[in-house]
């Protein structure tokens, strides 16, 4: 079967190329925002760019006010104004709370604590990072990308600059992900 993408609807394409772009890793950002509150959002447009410098990438797609314009989301406007985030690769025991922080509304402190979520401080950043996360990269903005006419998406390149991994992944001085499966709340 072939697609001319012209003709294709806009969930039509969604569809279409997250089941043909898999496995996607999930990231499962923490940002915070001029007031000092923790935004939680889950993100599988999410990859490695560069190991040297140590780089990810982010897009945030963008979502439609009242009016039809294309406004940034949380975690996009969170980055370009603090300039720091946490990014944690999730267990399989999170997902539940991933899909609950994946919501179109931002997740207050009540939803937070409602999730049982907990948050531990960051060595490098101001973000601070989930607690039982067993791997979590602390990051700094190095550029910001607009994508499409109009503006569709914010295209975030994110310079790594510590990490965070479970004493129980590390096997041989690596990290292992066969561990992610394990329950994510016995971790210390």
């Amino acid at each position: 079967m072939e697609w001319p993408v012209t003709a294709l609807s806009p969930s039509e394409k969604y569809n279409l190329i997250t089941d043909c772009v898999v496995p996607r890793p999930i990231a499962w950002v923490t940002s915070t925002n001029a007031n000092g509150s923790i935004n939680i959002a889950p993100f599988s447009y999410f990859n490695i760019v560069s190991s040297e410098p140590l780089i990810v990438s982010l897009s945030v797609n963008r979502r439609q006010d009242q009016s039809g314009l294309n406004e940034q989301k949380d975690t996009a406007q969170n980055l370009l104004n603090g300039g720091d985030c946490v990014i944690h690769i999730p267990s399989h025991d999170h997902a539940p709370a991933v899909h609950a922080t994946g919501s179109s509304t931002p997740p207050n402190q009540a939803q937070i604590d409602a999730l049982g979520l907990m948050f531990a401080a960051s060595q490098a950043v101001k973000t601070p990072r989930i607690e039982n996360c067993a791997v979590a990269l602390e990051g700094r903005l190095m550029q910001h990308i607009e994508v499409g006419q109009p503006i569709a998406a914010d295209l975030l390149l994110i310079e790594i600059v510590h990490i965070y991994a479970a004493d129980d992944l590390l096997h041989n001085g690596r990290v292992h992900p066969e561990p992610y499966a394990i329950n994510a709340n016995k971790r210390p």
